[in-house]
């Protein structure tokens, strides 16, 4: 099925100039149309868009690229043409919004029916004859084209989704949603206006379901998937290393490196553990000695306190003793002592 996207006169056209001269030429304020073709696989699963896949995508987490010939026809033009072969026309490197739906998950006792609706939106052309020319599609008059699939019987629940057969129920090109502000559209962002991919991140994903990517600008991907995120980081590296030494050599390679490293990983821990251990016993042995400590110098005040109290007994013995005999030789009188006379002192 072939659908015709026409995009605004201010954007660019490019044209065979001369019928023997085929080198492309920028054309500005012309009308252009972007000529896309809808078609199925042979075992009606998978939904391709001038022959990329789409719905699947070949590879979940790589954006499929997209590319259409363009035209200078109008619609009139388009609507009456008889050939189909556009071959002949210049191609567009394309970036683009896409909506679709998770093919990962399947039917449900729920939910045996599965008709998904598929939203592309044009955000950028970029010319592949000349590296870093290309034109901006940001106009609030911009069309967007939707997409209906129907499945072709119904199936049972856990049936995945891509592996259900599909038919193409319609297609329409309809004006872009204006946003909530009324100042722009809810499907145009520019690549600045993207959120950061960071190293930390393993998709730096638009959603956290699939298709992930909604916005495909190409300077963002190439064939190992978001550029900045850590799947295209260790991606990267084994598709170098694999180019390098082939996937035999490769695995075995780091088969090696992982042994080794594992292998340190588990000394440092085990270094680790014993020096825990070692610490924890040390303080049990501190905590011992502390309390055998604790418990001799306990049995020696004991010990004194017991002397101490002995003798402070033994003292209170001997007072009371004391202070017994003091009063009674305090109760009688003295001894009589019978004093001499003068008399006989003379004789």
């Amino acid at each position: 099925m072939y659908v015709c996207f026409f995009f605004p006169l201010e954007a660019m056209l490019i044209r065979n100039v001369g019928e023997g001269n085929q080198r492309d030429q920028i054309a500005t304020h012309c009308p252009g149309a972007f000529i896309f073709n809808f078609t199925l696989t042979p075992d009606n699963r998978t939904l391709l868009l001038n022959d990329e896949p789409i719905l699947p995508r070949a590879h979940p987490h790589i954006p499929t690229p997209l590319r259409a010939h363009q035209t200078g026809e109008t619609a009139t033009d388009f609507a009456h043409r008889v050939r189909t072969n556009f071959s002949g026309a210049p191609v567009m490197d394309l970036d683009y919004y896409i909506e679709t739906p998770d093919t990962t998950s399947g039917t449900s006792i729920y939910n045996t029916k599965y008709n998904p609706r598929l939203r592309i939106d044009i955000l950028r052309a970029n010319m592949p004859t000349y590296p870093g020319y290309s034109t901006p599609l940001f106009s609030n008059s911009q069309k967007q084209i939707w997409v209906w699939l129907e499945d072709l019987s119904v199936y049972p629940p856990e049936t995945p989704y891509s592996s259900i057969t599909l038919k193409i129920s319609r297609v329409k090109v309809s004006r872009r949603w204006p946003d909530a502000d009324s100042q722009g559209t809810t499907t145009y962002k520019t690549p600045k206006s993207l959120k950061t991919c960071h190293i930390w991140s393993w998709l730096c994903a638009d959603i956290n379901n699939y298709p992930y990517y909604e916005y495909i600008y190409r300077e963002n991907f190439d064939q190992y998937g978001k550029k900045g995120s850590m799947r295209h980081f260790l991606t990267t590296r084994w598709g170098n290393l694999v180019g390098l030494m082939g996937v035999g050599q490769a695995i075995v390679w780091l088969a090696v490196c992982g042994s080794m490293v594992l292998s340190l990983a588990i000394y440092a821990v085990f270094r680790g553990v014993k020096s825990v251990v070692e610490v924890y016993r040390k303080r049990i042995q501190e905590v011992d000695e502390w309390l055998a400590d604790e418990e001799v110098e306990g049995l020696l005040k004991n010990d004194i306190y017991l002397e101490d109290s002995g003798k402070v007994e033994k003292e209170e013995v001997s007072e009371e003793k004391g202070g017994e005999k003091t009063s009674v030789e305090e109760s009688f009188p003295p001894p009589y002592i019978p004093m001499k006379t003068e008399k006989s002192s003379t004789s």
